[in-house]
């Protein structure tokens, strides 16, 4: 009776243990998938930053020369001062689309609300690299766009800016992402009950007192989201200034390709990587910031 209640009871505890560790094994699944995937390389990635590891060098060992240069040469200086403006540029012209486009789809659009979403989602299906070479065709000297503008009248000859241009590069990536950035917008303005603006507009409140005041605060969550769905890949997009760009739009992206893939000095470009992580990161912490606008008094 004794080795019989002695062996029920153990078989009760590794039951019960089994119950008690079920969870963790279920969640020790997927953060060993992000160890492995996420973790690991990052770790890899610091390694090389802090090396001498070009493919095409002699030189081995422990450095701080890929973080010196980052702040200390002016060329890389000018690559970030570039990235942020046509970064910052592409962000502000899709927020003057979206927030108009969210707030027609949200409160105006009706029975049209669904087929406009779906029409967004649809756009976004077609391949980034055949959109971009879309705007090459639009944009070029024998586009449709320059020989609109000779056919009205407005010019009697192609116009070269229109492509290989910071100009083209903000266009595209404005157009290409505006999508990512109407959607949270809508979702935001989506969960405000129209009630406020009606009672806001029976106070005497005009459309910018309710904008300033309702829109842009309630909405704050939404733009949060964009800010980090779109202006933080803009900084690292290379493939949309390698397209319809040009020298004077070579953004950070581009550098990192170029380091990685055609220079070979595989050190530099794990540092910038690093850079670039770092200061997404303080985008990021920004955006959470400007999320909270409406618990504020």
């Amino acid at each position: 009776m004794t080795s019989g209640a002695t062996v029920t009871a153990s078989r009760h505890w590794r039951a019960r243990t089994i119950r008690r560790l079920r969870p963790l094994g279920f969640l020790f699944g997927p953060v060993g998938v992000l160890l492995a995937l996420f973790v690991a390389p990052l770790v890899i990635l610091v390694v090389m930053s802090f090396q001498y590891n070009s493919l095409y060098g002699t030189q081995t060992g422990f450095t701080l020369d890929n973080f010196r240069a980052m702040f200390t040469d002016p060329a890389y200086r000018a690559v970030a001062r570039n990235t942020l403006i046509i970064a910052t540029s592409a962000m502000a012209i899709q927020l003057a689309i979206a927030f108009p486009l969210s707030y027609f789809i949200a409160f105006k659009a009706g029975r049209w609300e669904l087929p406009v979403l779906l029409l967004l989602v649809l756009v976004d299906e077609l391949n980034p690299i055949v959109r971009i070479y879309a705007w090459r065709m639009l944009l070029g000297r024998e586009g449709l766009i320059n020989d609109a503008l000779q056919w009205i009248g407005l010019t009697d000859r192609p116009v070269d800016w229109l492509l290989f241009s910071k100009f083209s590069v903000i266009l595209v990536l404005s157009m290409s992402w505006v999508n990512y950035t109407t959607l949270p917008l809508y979702a935001s303005m989506k969960a405000i009950d129209p009630i406020v603006f009606e009672t806001a507009t029976d106070l005497g409140a005009g459309w910018f007192t309710r904008w300033r005041r309702i829109l842009v605060p309630l909405a704050a969550p939404g733009i949060f989201v964009a800010i980090l769905l779109v202006y933080v890949p803009m900084f690292t997009d290379f493939a949309t200034p390698a397209l319809v760009g040009g020298p004077s739009s070579y953004m950070l992206g581009n550098q990192v390709a170029d380091l990685m893939l055609e220079i070979g000095d595989w050190g530099a470009g794990a540092a910038l990587s690093l850079v670039l992580l770092g200061a997404t990161a303080m985008i990021s912490v920004a955006a959470y910031f400007l999320s909270r606008l409406n618990q504020l008094d």
